[in-house]
């Protein structure tokens, strides 16, 4: 009878373990499934995600070469004069995809003071005819534009010498600027660059540049890898875009009557830039002739500006190229971003 109950309770037992056996692999198995169903819903968002962000960049691929053709067509080797009416003057354009939006934008990237010509190569003259303004008459520029654009006075002065100083080769400080000891007290510590800049949005570390300056003065502002200023399109500046004319003449002329010159343009534009001097109000300021070279009627420079949303997938491009003048067209810079 002892023996009897003795082998009851062990079975009891093992019976009792077995169960708590099964329920603890059953809980197991069920974290294990839950842990390969949360990687599998992770990988596919993460493959939607790729897949968005792929689709988004070949349109945006797709808009940039299309944009590219168009300049092709108005810039064709025998073609000497851009007109106002360019298909890619039309200003910014948006299309609907499916599941999203594109946006697109051609800006001439002539019309906008070039940085990197304020320390052009020594003061030396253009490498040809009409192919804009030397260091000196850059500088000059800068200061009548900052002036017009409202910049207080005490800071036109410093924000052109650390821009100098930023590209310029040698270690000597401008009277206002800033080199290597005035970054290195920075956190954290950089250096002067001490070459042309790459992107415009260096100017951001200049310790002049304040956010609101920067706002204010960066729309008529741009890098270009030539240490000239370029000439400036006489017939695809833009009413909003005066304040570059009337800087170009060192203030001389208003805002208000640059504004007017445009508005007074031929319908078809200039046949020849040196038409704009004939203006009355550009003839009565009997302007430097060295200036006839500032101005063109066909432009070089391109900036290129492509925005896709896709879902919750934004990607941007922005591409610079130039136009050669046997027609073709030289990608030079490139730059993409992604955001989810």
């Amino acid at each position: 009878m002892r023996h009897w109950l003795v082998r009851k309770f062990a079975d009891r037992r093992e019976e009792g373990t077995a169960l708590l056996t099964a329920i603890l692999m059953t809980a197991f198995m069920a974290v294990i499934a839950v842990s390969l169903i949360d990687q599998t819903r992770f990988a596919l968002f993460r493959t939607a995600n790729m897949d968005r962000r792929d689709q988004a960049y070949w349109y945006a691929m797709g808009a940039r070469d299309f944009s590219e053709s168009i300049l092709l067509r108005s810039g064709s080797a025998d073609r000497l004069v851009m007109r106002p009416q360019e298909p890619w003057l039309t200003g910014p354009r948006q299309f609907a995809i499916e599941g999203g939006q594109l946006r697109g934008h051609v800006r001439d990237g002539n019309n906008c003071l070039n940085v990197n010509a304020l320390a052009g190569n020594a003061g030396a003259a253009p490498e040809a005819p009409g192919r804009g303004l030397d260091m000196r008459s850059t500088q000059l520029m800068f200061s009548a534009l900052l002036d017009r654009l409202g910049v207080a006075p005490d800071r036109i002065e410093p924000l052109k010498a650390q821009i100098i100083d930023w590209i310029d080769a040698n270690t000597f400080q401008e009277a206002g600027g800033a080199e290597d000891q005035t970054y290195l007290g920075f956190e954290p510590p950089l250096r002067a660059a001490n070459q042309p800049m790459v992107e415009l949005e260096e100017l951001r570390v200049l310790p002049v540049v304040t956010p609101g300056l920067y706002a204010r003065i960066s729309p008529y502002l741009c890098v270009r890898d030539e240490r000239t200023q370029p000439p400036l399109n006489v017939n695809t500046l833009q009413p909003d875009q005066a304040v570059l004319l009337s800087a170009l003449f060192g203030g001389g002329l208003s805002v208000g009557d640059a504004e007017a010159v445009l508005l007074q343009r031929p319908p078809t534009g200039y046949e020849a830039a040196t038409e704009l001097f004939d203006h009355p109000l550009i003839a009565a300021l009997e302007p430097d002739l060295a200036l006839r070279d500032a101005v063109t009627v066909r432009t070089q420079w391109f900036d290129i500006e492509v925005e896709v949303e896709l879902g919750e997938t934004a990607f941007s491009l922005s591409e610079r190229v130039e136009l050669t003048q046997d027609g073709r067209l030289r990608r030079h810079a490139q730059r993409f971003g992604a955001v989810q």
